[in-house]
């Protein structure tokens, strides 16, 4: 005899405001000229060519949008970060399974407790392929990885019951990668976006993208989402409708509709972006810039800088990077 599926719990009001409000589904689509793609594609080569690329070693200059918001904040963070190196830990690791274990929810055919989705999520990962993280699992000590469960699990505790269930029908892509290579190789534009919902219709736009926070809402978070919007109509020849950075923790969103300005305007920060990596990658001296970034980053103790500012370091405070490598 076949197991029945468990009733659906009605919505509660936060997941039905998102449905109505953040999912717009009465609201019209636009169109797009079938050639946004190709032209976004010639503005960032046109403009990365002179400056990037065609200085640019054999190895390919690559992008991701964490870069990009570390190199417009402070020249001096990338460097520091590069500097350091990155290691994993309980709040590094708390995002990565959290958006494993959502993404088992979706693509089980029975969905667990949190808990059980997170031990799941952990399971997956340490057989998985990116042995770094695996590595983790497997040496860290019992009483961090019990912070990192609890943790991954509150994640997906806010997640259902603030977002609406996900629906096969929308065709949910969880941390679906992008990739955009650029003058034959030698940049490459790469991303992770935590949630894309829909897929186009001939020239018109029907992708929600979402970015998920458990902390507050910032406005490089919207930058962040351009530089995704860009990768997804280089890829699919149609922008995304809408762009959306959802806090878990308040239940509440930005949002964004996207333009042809909005593509403009992150092409030109992508260019600007990629310019400076490429420089400081040739040896340029970092532009110092003091700011909240300096509480986070692994420099500013000896950096003269924030210390003009009255900027130092604070270990209890990250940039709520839910996956290092976005």
């Amino acid at each position: 005899m076949s197991q029945l599926l468990p009733t659906p719990l009605a919505p509660t009001p936060t997941q039905a405001r998102v449905a109505a409000a953040l999912f717009a589904r009465d609201a019209t689509r636009p169109d797009f000229d079938p050639e946004v793609g190709p032209t976004l594609r010639s503005l960032l080569e046109r403009g990365l060519g002179p400056a990037v690329a065609d200085r640019q070693p054999e190895d390919p200059l690559v992008v991701t949008k964490r870069m990009l918001a570390q190199v417009h904040t402070c020249e001096g963070l990338v460097q520091a970060e590069e500097a350091a190196g990155f290691a994993w830990s309980a709040a590094a690791a708390r995002g990565t399974v959290a958006h494993k274990a959502v993404e088992l929810s979706v693509t089980l055919a029975h969905c667990p407790p949190p808990l059980d989705l997170v031990d799941l999520a952990i399971e997956r990962l340490i057989d998985g392929t990116d042995r770094s993280i695996s590595t983790w699992l497997l040496d860290v000590p019992a009483a961090e990885l019990a912070e990192l469960r609890g943790a991954a699990a509150d994640w997906v505790v806010k997640f259902q019951d603030t977002f609406p269930a996900l629906q096969r029908a929308w065709r949910p892509r969880l941390e679906s990668s992008l990739t955009v290579d650029l003058c034959g190789g030698r940049v490459l534009l790469r991303g992770k976006v935590d949630l894309a919902l829909g897929r186009p219709e001939g020239t018109r736009a029907r992708v929600l993208i979402v970015d998920f926070k458990t902390g507050q809402v910032r406005p490089v978070h919207t930058e962040d989402l351009r530089f995704y919007a860009v990768l997804e109509t280089v890829r699919v020849g149609v922008p995304p409708f809408r762009l959306a950075t959802f806090s878990l923790d308040s239940g509440t969103w930005a949002a964004e509709d996207v333009d042809e300005a909005v593509l403009d305007a992150a092409v030109r920060r992508i260019v600007a972006g990629a310019t400076k990596l490429a420089a400081l990658g040739g040896g340029a001296a970092p532009t110092l810039r003091a700011g909240p970034a300096c509480r986070w980053c692994p420099a500013a103790g000896g950096c003269a800088a924030a210390r003009a500012a009255g900027e130092s370091p604070d270990p209890g405070v990250g940039d709520d990077v839910d996956d290092p490598g976005a």
